[in-house]
């Protein structure tokens, strides 16, 4: 199985957010769901490896890192909808590990790295520069806990994490993954979305049917496929504490 053994020594429950990268011991790995994990408490995290040509058994007791970085939103989707498929299976939420590699490969080669460990980190790496600038032109507003991203002139994803900190503290990490998909997104003369085309989206959203699935860690899940979006959220007493929607 493909899990992290994730413990919070903190007072306050800590959200570990579906596609986020951390890096280190035996291989670079992303969450597959979204997770509240308990203050005080060790769960273990349902995760996919992003490095396909590193297990380095003696890095085994080693803490992993966060990344600069969460996964593109491609590899992001292909990885939600197995979670989907699953949960509605009634089975435990986890992409397919041969999947993923086959993804980070073919993202690999779309930008031209010859990576020695097959490693998402790199790809992003040998472009960080350029994504760089790109999150210094997407500056974070006040108070802003999401994100509805449009890329080649169709609406691609959307994130929202319901603490502004917490939104904060991921925010260029986000842009970075929309930005990889971006920059070998196929050439095309569409026009832009409009603010009004973002509201239909939002509409859309709110008013999809979900279902309630068990979630790890706290809380409860929420799945959804309707029309043209898919995702998942996390619900916790009532909140909603972090929702992903794709576009299709």
């Amino acid at each position: 199985m493909n899990d992290l053994l994730v413990h919070n020594p903190l007072e306050l429950p800590v959200l570990l957010y579906e596609g986020d990268e951390v890096a280190g011991a035996q291989q670079n790995r992303t969450f597959d769901v979204s997770v509240l994990v308990a203050s005080r408490s060790t769960i273990r995290v349902p995760v996919s490896c992003v490095e396909a040509g590193r297990w380095d058994h003696r890095r085994h007791a080693e803490a992993f890192s966060p990344a600069p970085q969460v996964a593109h939103p491609d590899l992001r989707r292909l990885k939600n909808a197995r979670v989907r498929e699953q949960l509605a299976a009634g089975e435990e939420p986890r992409a397919l590990q041969h999947e993923v590699w086959r993804e980070v490969a073919a993202k690999s080669a779309r930008h031209g790295v010859a990576s020695e460990t097959g490693a998402l980190h790199d790809v992003f790496e040998q472009r960080r520069d350029l994504l760089d600038r790109v999150a210094r032109e997407m500056e974070m507003t006040c108070s802003q806990v999401g994100m509805l991203v449009s890329i080649g002139g169709r609406f691609v994803v959307l994130d929202y994490v319901s603490d502004v900190e917490a939104f904060a503290a991921m925010h260029d990490r986000l842009v970075a993954g929309y930005a990889l998909d971006a920059l070998d997104a196929a050439a095309t003369d569409a026009a832009a979305p409009t603010l009004d085309d973002a509201r239909d989206f939002l509409e859309m959203l709110l008013n999809a049917p979900t279902d309630a699935t068990p979630a790890v860690g706290l809380g409860e899940g929420r799945s959804f496929d309707f029309s043209r979006l898919a995702g998942t959220g996390l619900v916790v007493e009532g909140e909603l504490v972090a929702l992903t929607a794709f576009g299709s």
